[in-house]
């Protein structure tokens, strides 16, 4: 299957969010053990850039990425998250 180019986008800002909530995770910014996983953030966070996506180009939020590019974001942000801080939780 080939990605167009706002779903490669797509999967890069899940890369991203995974980096930057590690970051927040090993600053202490975000609790491991808080009510929160901080993959639920990751997951929050690629929903949004979905729903900013969806209105900057004008389409229905939800029409913009196929199912497998939101799972590959959200794979590609849990494996950077678990890579860089070195657990899920």
């Amino acid at each position: 299957m080939r990605f167009s180019r706002p779903e490669q986008y797509f999967a890069a800002a899940g890369v991203g969010l995974g980096a930057f909530a590690s970051l927040a995770v090993n600053n202490g910014w975000i609790a491991k053990g808080g009510s929160f996983p901080p993959f639920v953030y990751v997951l929050l966070a690629l929903a949004l850039v979905e729903v900013v996506a969806g209105f900057v180009t004008k389409q229905a939020p939800g029409t913009l990425f196929s199912m497998p590019a939101r799972i590959l974001a959200f794979a590609l942000g849990i494996g950077v998250l678990i890579l860089l801080t070195g657990g899920l939780a």
